[in-house]
């Protein structure tokens, strides 16, 4: 058992060492000391890399928050921060000097077009998480929700459940958060799939902003929990995280696998300003933000969060991990991420 130990923490030395080493490298400096993974420290004074500063969609941030960002620390002596949102009111936010972090985590790519070519120019997916519904335990409608999560009911019988007009159903805004536009798509979606009446859709979810159901991403499943929806849109890795019952949906309608990317183009949404939205997989991204302070903490987050330790996290977490795919320019990625890629 001694033994076992010392070689971990050996492990643990040498990976400390070889990620801020490879950081610094790809930074065309090497001026900064990396700190001893022995050793953490939550102090920017004491460490010249600064703080990992990482703004990143709502559904992350148990994982992020709880998982990647202590182990980052505890690997690296960088401190880390969080921030949670919808990830297109994140980008806005970046974009208008309202918050500076100095990496992003978003779910598709359409948050980080608004972000090029000023604030970055590149961005890595790595890994994405089905649309579930997840249910409270403690929902009068509870028996027929698990009933359907078991198979004992067929699915249709869940969107007619939630016609009922006793039917708390709770979901994210379509207009600032990826989430919430793949579930309205969904529904739409599984009209022609699951072979629902016409109008479906709309019968369950009323206008697009309906305000009996719009909730933030980061409060909504702690309604769930508290019991005040019966159900609630979610991300599978989410539900898996804060141990919640919930129905799985078929491929062809949960937007979480990239083999059925024709199948999701087919949705389309108009948002309230009159943009439409294309139907797309809920991939996640991560990329770095310029212009912001301590990009190196930045970098040295993404080469961890991409590395076997990082991303191990993820998929402990729920997360189903992809080959990662690279948007925007590739020349752009320095060398210690290319590195974690080609180790992928």
């Amino acid at each position: 058992m001694k033994r076992n130990k010392s070689m971990t923490k050996t492990i643990t030395h040498t990976f400390s060492a070889f990620v801020l080493s490879l950081v610094l490298t790809g930074c065309g400096s090497q001026t900064a000391a990396p700190q001893s993974a022995s050793n953490p420290t939550n102090s920017r004074q004491t460490n010249p890399l600064g703080t990992a500063n990482v703004a990143y969609a709502g559904s992350l941030q148990l994982v992020n928050d709880t998982k990647v960002g202590p182990a980052f620390t505890r690997f690296t002596g960088i401190a880390y921060e969080g921030r949670g949102g919808g990830s297109f009111g994140i980008a806005h936010l970046i974009t208008s000097g309202q918050i500076t972090p100095n990496v992003f985590e978003s779910v598709g790519t359409a948050p980080i077009r608004l972000l090029q070519p000023h604030f970055t120019s590149y961005a890595i997916g790595f890994a994405s998480s089905p649309l579930v519904i997840a249910y409270s335990p403690v929902s009068p409608f509870a028996k027929t929700l698990n009933a359907i999560a078991t198979g004992q009911q067929p699915l249709t019988r869940l969107f007619s459940l939630m016609e009922n007009k006793n039917f708390h159903l709770g979901r994210t805004n379509p207009n600032t958060d990826p989430q919430g536009q793949a579930f309205v798509m969904m529904m739409q979606l599984a009209e022609k799939y699951e072979h629902l009446p016409a109008g479906t859709a709309h019968k369950v979810l009323g206008s697009l902003e309906n305000p009996t159901q719009i909730f933030s991403e980061e409060s909504i499943l702690s309604r769930l929990q508290a019991g005040q929806l019966d159900a609630s849109s979610a991300f599978l890795s989410e539900a898996i995280q804060r141990h919640l019952p919930y129905i799985t949906l078929p491929a062809t309608i949960n937007f979480g696998d990239p083999s059925d990317q024709a199948i999701y183009a087919t949705a389309h949404l108009q948002l309230s300003n009159g943009k439409t939205i294309t139907g797309a997989p809920l991939e996640i991204y991560v990329t770095p933000v310029r212009n912001t302070p301590y990009p190196k903490a930045g970098l040295a987050f993404m080469t961890y969060l991409l590395s076997k330790q990082g991303l191990a996290l993820y998929q402990q977490n729920g997360y189903q991990l992809t080959k990662p795919m690279i948007y925007g320019n590739k020349n752009a990625i320095p060398p210690s991420l290319m590195h974690e890629l080609s180790l992928q």
